[in-house]
């Protein structure tokens, strides 16, 4: 997937630019867009993006997760995944609905059905 294709119409409230490095915790209520590094914890009501260069080093629990770089680690999504088609994941998915492209890299279990709650 070019990066030129990888667009949104919804707003982003945050976004952490490619070749930034972010280390730490996001809590908040809005969009996330991650195209840089990220390590830490993720916790958001709404979506999770990670964009073709976004490399996400922690579980990311929120209502929808997209994602077309590489997640090391677990998603957790009340509503949905999406997994473009060069996304790496290394880690299980639990959501309630996942869509994956063709030429994904997925490394883990995956567990849809209707969803319970983030873990503690």
């Amino acid at each position: 997937m070019e990066k030129e294709s990888f667009h949104f119409k919804e707003s982003i409230h945050t976004i952490i630019g490619e070749g930034a490095e972010f280390r730490g915790e996001f809590i908040l209520p809005g969009n996330l867009r991650i195209d840089g590094t990220f390590s830490g914890r993720i916790l958001s009501d709404s979506k999770v993006i990670v964009g073709p260069t976004g490399h996400v080093k922690t579980n990311i629990q929120a209502r929808q997760v997209i994602v077309a770089g590489r997640v090391d680690g677990n998603i957790y999504a009340t509503e949905a995944v999406h997994l473009f088609a060069k996304a790496q994941v290394y880690g299980d998915i639990i959501a309630a609905n996942l869509i994956v492209e063709e030429g994904v890299i997925f490394e883990g279990r995956a567990k849809i059905n209707q969803f319970t709650g983030f873990p503690s």
